[in-house]
């Protein structure tokens, strides 16, 4: 046992975003656009389709002309994959990929979170099902 793990407390469950939870081809991409249900909010959109995985998986499909510059889309990806790794116990075994709106270059942090969040819930309503 280790020094002082004891004064630890309760042991908590790491929340990581790993490799095997990132969707990377254009083939995943154009098959979750082709079959996948969309939804979306004044922000943000996102194709969602079921997956034999039994995880949920994230893609990113920021485009330069709707949301800026780099620092700007690297911002935005870097708000999106943190609210899915914090959300991924919740979310059922699905891909998703979550686009931007022309507003979403604007908006602050908080307000892409709070888009996030709603996001998520109609996914784990309509999804769970």
């Amino acid at each position: 046992m280790i020094a002082g793990a004891a004064e630890a407390g309760p042991v908590r469950a790491r929340l990581s975003f790993q490799r095997s939870q990132v969707l990377r081809t254009g083939a995943q991409f154009q098959g979750i656009y082709r079959q996948g249900r969309r939804f979306g909010n004044e922000l943000l959109t996102a194709a969602v389709c079921a997956n034999a995985t039994g995880s949920p998986r994230l893609g990113l499909s920021i485009a330069a002309r709707t949301v800026g510059n780099a620092v700007a889309r690297n911002r935005l990806r870097r708000v999106i994959r943190e609210s899915f790794r914090l959300h991924q116990l919740e979310l059922p075994a699905v891909d998703i990929v979550i686009g931007a709106r022309n507003a979403a270059r604007a908006a602050a942090a908080d307000a892409v979170r709070a888009a996030l969040s709603k996001l998520w819930t109609q996914i784990i309503e309509t999804c769970a099902k």
